[in-house]
């Protein structure tokens, strides 16, 4: 079953390329969504894929978050389909 999933966190530093690695993890789990972020709205990632795979990509995102202070994810069985593919998009002052 597809499922969707927010995650959302704030951290330290935006410049350490983890956004590139969080990509590439994406697509390596199958997981479609977007990654929205700025050093003053934070991190937010919306997720969809399979069940697994978002629990996977959580898990790849917990072991790989440096700095992070305050994690929260959400997940849930309602599926949008709004998205083709995992793209990042980054908020600058």
């Amino acid at each position: 079953m597809i499922t969707y999933s927010e995650i959302s966190f704030i951290r330290k530093s935006y410049e350490d390329g983890f956004g590139f690695a969080c990509m590439k993890a994406a697509y390596g789990f199958g997981i479609r969504g977007r990654m929205d972020y700025g050093p003053e709205t934070g991190v937010k990632i919306l997720a969809e894929g399979e069940h697994d795979q978002i629990s996977d990509f959580v898990n790849w995102i917990r072991t790989n978050i440096k700095d992070v202070n305050h994690l929260l994810f959400l997940t849930t069985i309602n599926y949008s389909g709004k998205y083709q593919e995992f793209d990042i998009y980054r908020h600058t002052s």
